[in-house]
């Protein structure tokens, strides 16, 4: 870029001005003559960051794309908390993906030595919506973006550059995360649970591991995974049809980031969704991702396949809420 100070995330929102606007979007290519005149700024702050949606006005000589509504984000979360994933999402992610489910990215900057970063994306308020309860067409539509995201990236030789392997050791950190918060849940609810889950609960924490390190044998199958598909970070279209978008990849650096894509099915499904409609739609729904799959170039992945897989991801169910209690105020918050 011309101007090397957009590389450096901005400290606040008050920062975005329509002068440094105007750099950044012509340095982008996205205006190509002309300035940004005016900006109006509506902002809030949310658990990890602070967000501005933007509406731009543009000079009357001023030519390009000129995008008119923008969504910024900026976050400081720390050192150790989600390194530069968001950027890599948005930035190396999408890029593998045809049309992608994933918000347009403008414009990105990342300090490396204390974890703050911003990100200047489209907005997409005026059509979609976060927390919309699924109708059939709409996890459908879920399935479809689901399947763009994970065969872009299916045993993709880039895979390094947006998550680590899942050998031993990962799977191994995965899991020890969630264990030492395995105490204090039972501590919590244990006594209101019969004795046989109680001892499910703790044989899947003891041999759950080995089944993942064996299914990934030689890495076949891999691809990048969200990981957190919580129903905030699903943007549906608020007419109830059309196009669906994954947001706010933010993977702990324990977290799992290539994987097993039906891994995100089963998070969204098990972990979010009403018992008695999982059970109706999930063999309908997997059916349906994996004939997407194939549509999209996925040969040698057997429905029976993806169903053992399945199985064996709906158990990493059990660690989300287990790593929510480790820390002593996350616990309290989830109480």
């Amino acid at each position: 870029m011309g101007h090397t100070m957009q590389n450096i995330p901005l400290n606040s929102i008050d920062e975005i001005t329509p002068e440094w606007l105007t750099h950044v979007l012509s340095d982008g290519g996205y205006l190509t003559h002309g300035t940004v005149s005016k900006i109006q700024n509506d902002s809030r702050k949310s658990n990890w960051a602070s967000n501005a949606v933007l509406r731009l006005i543009y000079s009357v000589d001023a030519l390009g794309e000129k995008p008119t509504k923008l969504f910024f984000k900026l976050c400081n979360p720390g050192t150790d908390t989600f390194g530069d994933s968001e950027i890599v999402y948005y930035s190396i992610v999408a890029t593998e993906i045809s049309d992608a489910p994933i918000p347009r990215c403008y414009h990105s900057a990342y300090n490396k030595e204390n974890g703050k970063y911003h990100l200047l994306l489209e907005d997409l308020s005026d059509t979609h919506a976060p927390d919309i309860q699924p109708t059939w067409e709409l996890a459908t539509s879920i399935m479809f973006s689901l399947a763009q995201l994970h065969v872009s990236w299916w045993n993709n030789p880039k895979l390094s550059l947006v998550g680590e392997y899942p050998d031993r050791s990962k799977i191994e950190k995965y899991v020890a995360f969630a264990d030492k918060g395995l105490a204090p849940m039972l501590d919590e609810i244990g006594a209101d649970l019969p004795q046989e889950w109680l001892t499910i609960i703790h044989k899947i924490f003891e041999t759950h591991r080995e089944k993942m390190i064996k299914r990934v044998g030689d890495g076949k199958d891999l691809t990048c995974i969200h990981g957190d598909l919580n129903p905030g970070n699903i943007l549906s279209p608020i007419t109830g049809i059309g196009k669906i978008y994954l947001i706010d990849r933010q993977p702990f650096d324990w977290s799992l980031t290539t994987w097993l894509g039906v891994s995100d099915l089963t998070y969204m499904m098990v972990h979010w969704w009403d018992t008695e409609m999982r059970k109706q739609w999930e063999k309908p729904l997997l059916k349906n991702y994996h004939q997407h799959l194939l549509n999209l170039g996925i040969r040698d992945y057997t429905f029976n396949q993806l169903w053992n897989d399945y199985r064996l991801c709906a158990m990493q169910s059990l660690y989300v809420p287990a790593s929510w209690c480790v820390n002593p105020i996350q616990r309290k918050e989830a109480k």
